[in-house]
């Protein structure tokens, strides 16, 4: 499939999923949490996706769950982007020992995998929606600095930048005229990466109870199903519902991400050849 194609694809699927997460005081106005049908009650006309173990409606949780795992995957990515853009440009463009010790952290920190860094955060308190959306981007950019960072040490050779600095530009007028905007194809492609990624782990986390669990989102309704025997006792709708929207989201932002990749980094194409 083409470039293109992969592209508009995920991007007609993103919106779908942004429409819905929008749409959903319309789609289902008695809210997530309102008891509304018998427990356990298979797909019918009331219910198009049936009903939880206390009469709670699915599709209600389902389409409010998309506001609160679309909210916090999208703003710790938009978060980490920022930080590891940011830090990445100033560490790259000055070096110095600021720069050699933040590397040596970061090459302390980049082996532990992030998932198992965010469980041991954490534990140590029982954060909500906004906390975990802040902890994972700030985490997340601790991973992405030294992407950006290598990218703004090439771009700080280039002779537009030598030559800027030879007329007497400031340094902040290098980094945000010169460096920045040609280091934002890289930023696009971390975002979305990014968004991919800490949006599976905001579902990872919730579904193993790590964050309040009284907010509803898909990773609570795959754990509540669980736990509760769903996938046991074959009440296949209790599950599929939330769990093929994760994978639709993570594929359709897989999608864009590799298009990104794709057209803003030769060497995705040369290796295809």
């Amino acid at each position: 499939m083409s470039r293109k194609i992969l592209l508009w694809v995920g991007i007609a699927v993103l919106c779908i999923y942004i429409g819905i997460a929008l749409a959903a005081p319309l789609i289902a106005p008695q809210g997530p949490s309102a008891i509304t049908g018998k427990p356990l009650q298979p797909p019918d006309n009331q219910h198009l996706f049936g009903t939880n173990q206390v009469g709670q409606d699915i599709l209600a949780q389902l389409v409010f769950g998309a506001r609160v795992t679309l909210l916090y995957g999208f703003c710790s990515a938009l978060l980490a982007v920022t930080i590891s853009t940011s830090i990445g440009i100033v560490l790259g463009y000055y070096g110095g020992i600021v720069d050699e010790i933040a590397c040596r952290v970061i090459d302390v920190i980049m082996p532990i995998p992030m998932f198992v860094l965010l469980i041991v955060l954490t534990t140590f308190f029982s954060p909500g929606i906004v906390q975990v959306s802040l902890l994972m981007g700030l985490m997340g950019s601790i991973y992405g600095i030294r992407i950006m960072r290598a990218q703004v040490l090439s771009v700080a050779r280039t002779s537009f930048v030598e030559g800027a600095r030879a007329i007497g530009a400031s340094d902040i007028r290098i980094m945000s005229r010169h460096i920045l905007p040609n280091v934002m194809p890289l930023v696009m492609v971390k975002f979305v990466s990014s968004s991919q990624q800490l949006l599976l782990m905001g579902v990872g986390l919730s579904f193993i109870g790590m964050w309040d669990t009284t907010t509803v989102d898909w990773g609570t309704m795959i754990q509540n199903a669980y736990s509760q025997g769903g996938l046991a006792l074959g009440l296949w709708w209790w599950i599929l519902p939330p769990g093929i929207a994760v994978i639709g989201i993570s594929l359709a932002l897989a999608m864009i991400g590799y298009s990104f990749e794709e057209r803003f980094n030769p060497r995705v194409e040369v290796n295809r050849i």
